[in-house]
């Protein structure tokens, strides 16, 4: 049985199923992207029906997070992809709400009218349509150091394009409501609802976005503390930020601090494109560093990329009840290699792991698939649908899948960048 087979009986949950819309949702032709049509929200719980298959087979232990939304665009250079919507827009986080997220991940830093905006980098020139990764094609006057987050206003960060449709840099305020108005819906259907990941870009904006957030618990039933976890490689800002919390009564805050490659195996042992060294180990000392600003500040998981990912940094959650958020950039350029899956499987099988993906349906889909062939037995007839539109019928018989074991102890290999996965495979 593959997954194209599963596929995944759709047409058993649509209007019959008496789904229940938020109160008076506005309607697409409005333009207010934060709500949800009676359209969405179909969508929505078809993708929560596909996430909570994988959910069981993995004993509700691995969730799926929407990274930057629909995943990062800015590695493309100059040329805007036209097949991909925009990091971080509300275009972008509103499509993964609707193939079913678990949680959404993205990145924030203050303007300088004190307002929390949504970007993953603050040069504004790198998310520019048109504009380069050196700061070419800016505007006239410009340069790199003046072009930034933080020294422009909200108003004119929202007259810069960050897609090639029109597409403009939200606010936390937006996505916040965003989220709040799809956890209602969900929590109507009686759905898991949405957990927002929150990267911490910007050590500046902890004040602004303790009140922000304050002020959202108490309007928005669709915002709670349980579904925001922040995350942050600014580990002293984390500090900073959990102290402000709960000097404003949000006590329990969810924070995993993000943790670099050099931050396990140490700087001596990390290549310049962050590939590691032959035979680089975890390094005792820097373990138990991250086990101190874990557990000394009560924290409640670890940040970390996918392929650094080893058994004492999960044996450390596991002891502490921590959960893990794994990431990579997309999984594509992996090709046929089951690695990437078959770590998060046996990651999930030991503690609850959120995995930051770029594309929610397509990981999904590999995940399922990879959870069925390793629980399999014997040989197994396998299905899936050409990019012609053609079945393809094939055996498989899986000979890896009684002990992935190894891939906890000795890592998995890092990957080319999809970008550069991409042009190559063009």
């Amino acid at each position: 049985m593959g997954l194209d087979s599963i596929n995944f009986a759709t047409n058993n949950i649509s209007r019959n199923q008496n789904i229940e819309s938020s109160q008076s949702p506005k309607k697409d032709n409005t333009g207010d992207l934060t709500h949800f049509s009676e359209n969405d929200i179909d969508q929505m719980m078809i993708g929560k029906y596909h996430s909570e298959l994988l959910k069981e087979r993995t004993g509700h232990h691995l969730l799926l997070t929407a990274h930057r939304g629909m995943g990062p665009t800015s590695v493309f250079g100059q040329t805007f992809p036209k097949d991909y919507l925009p990091e971080n827009s509300l275009q972008s986080i509103k499509h993964a709400i609707l193939q079913g997220a678990d949680a959404i991940e993205i990145d924030i830093f203050k303007s300088a009218d004190g307002i929390i905006v949504v970007t993953h980098d603050d040069e504004i020139w790198r998310n520019e349509f048109g504009a380069d990764k050196k700061g070419g094609n800016l505007p006239a006057g410009e340069t790199k150091n003046s072009y930034l987050v933080g020294k422009r206003t909200v108003d004119e960060l929202k007259n810069i394009s960050i897609g090639p449709n029109g597409e403009t840099m939200p606010t936390l305020s937006e996505v916040l409501e965003m989220v709040g108005n799809a956890n209602e819906v969900l929590a109507k259907n009686n759905k898991t609802q949405v957990v927002l990941n929150i990267e911490l870009k910007d050590a500046s904006a902890i004040a602004e976005t303790i009140d922000l957030l304050s002020e959202t618990f108490s309007q928005n039933s669709g915002v709670c503390l349980n579904n925001i976890v922040f995350c942050s490689f600014h580990h002293q800002a984390l500090i900073s930020l959990k102290d402000a919390a709960e000097e404003r009564g949000l006590n329990d805050i969810r924070i995993a601090p993000g943790i670099k490659t050099s931050d396990l195996f140490g700087k001596e042992n990390v290549n310049a494109d962050f590939s590691l060294k032959p035979n680089a180990e975890y390094q005792a000392n820097n373990i138990q560093q991250l086990k101190q600003l874990v557990e000394g500040n009560g924290f409640t998981g670890y940040d970390g990329i996918l392929w650094d990912i080893r058994n004492p940094l999960i044996e450390l959650a596991l002891a502490n009840n921590k959960e893990i958020h794994a990431s990579t950039s997309d999984f594509r350029q992996y090709g046929e290699n089951r690695d990437f899956a078959n770590t998060l499987l046996e990651i999930s099988k030991r503690v609850d792991t959120f995995f930051k993906c770029d594309n929610i349906d397509d990981a999904r889909k590999v995940l399922l698939e990879s959870s069925i062939l390793m629980s399999g037995i014997g040989i197994q007839m396998m299905h899936k649908n050409l990019e012609s539109g053609e079945d393809s019928f094939y055996f498989y018989q899986p000979r890896d899948q009684q002990d992935n074991s190894h891939l906890l102890r000795e890592g998995i290999k890092k990957p080319p960048s999809f970008s550069t996965w991409l042009a190559i495979n063009s």
